[in-house]
């Protein structure tokens, strides 16, 4: 998510043969929903938006673009650890999740169709096409503790991923981009999928370009496997919510 949350590159990039790196950090304030199973036992992960910053104890986010031409590529990072209250056979419980997320691919502009007009950087003003080819390695360590005692499991995946973004300049300065795509595909123990639709205000800053993106967005993701144990870890998570971030263009 793929799951990039960053900005347009000047749509310059697309009719010459000029290098462009686009730097993205972002904040991405996520609701967690679903179901983790660790040593037996099942607890319910429900963190709301309006929740998501008092149970998040640490972050880091962000997403570095390249474009040369019709072609880019692209690598996206996510960590969060966050903490919450739960209750599990009626009993007290904490669970501390730490979730790290690895996105990388490359993207070709498959279309590029004039919608009249020019930007505020003297490009046409276009509706741009873009399928993905990549793969998403993720990370995950969920602590489980209750009275009777405490509990840690964790896994790591990675998952190949097809995608497609469609992007337009809706005005000189507006553009609107929708990105979907899907990872582990075939495969019931792992799976994932991720959307995202944002709106980003461009204004140029020196040889460059800076972006105000918002928008919203979601990734969903299915792990299942046994240890060496026979004990079962399940992580069936959603994570969704608002995205708010910057991208600078040079």
């Amino acid at each position: 998510m793929a799951t990039i949350a960053g900005g347009s590159a000047a749509h310059s990039a697309t009719s010459t043969d000029e290098w462009r790196v686009t730097v993205s950090p972002y904040v991405w304030a996520t609701s967690l929903d679903g179901n983790i199973t660790l040593a037996g036992h099942k607890a319910p992960v429900d963190v709301p938006f309006s929740d998501a910053f008092d149970q998040l104890e640490s972050v880091a986010m962000g997403d570095v673009e390249v474009r040369k031409g019709r072609w880019g590529g692209y690598v996206d990072y996510q960590y969060a650890k966050t903490a919450e209250d739960v209750s599990l056979l009626g009993m007290p419980a904490n669970l501390g999740t730490r979730t790290t997320t690895v996105s990388g691919g490359l993207l070709y502009r498959l279309i590029d169709d004039p919608l009249g007009g020019r930007t505020a950087f003297g490009d046409l003003r276009s509706l741009r096409v873009e399928p993905i080819v990549g793969a998403r390695w993720s990370k995950v360590q969920a602590d489980l503790a209750t009275p009777l005692g405490a509990t840690r499991k964790g896994a790591e995946w990675t998952d190949l991923m097809l995608g497609l973004r469609v992007e337009g300049d809706v005005t000189d300065r507006w553009t609107l981009r929708a990105q979907v795509d899907a990872g582990g595909l075939g495969d019931n123990d792992r799976n994932s999928v991720s959307w995202q639709a944002l709106a980003s205000y461009r204004t140029p800053l020196g040889d460059g370009a800076v972006s105000v993106n918002a928008g919203y967005r979601l990734l969903q993701q299915n792990y299942e496997q046994d240890d060496f144990t026979g004990q079962r870890f399940d992580w069936k998570v959603s994570r969704h919510g608002p995205v708010l971030g910057l991208s600078l263009t040079y």
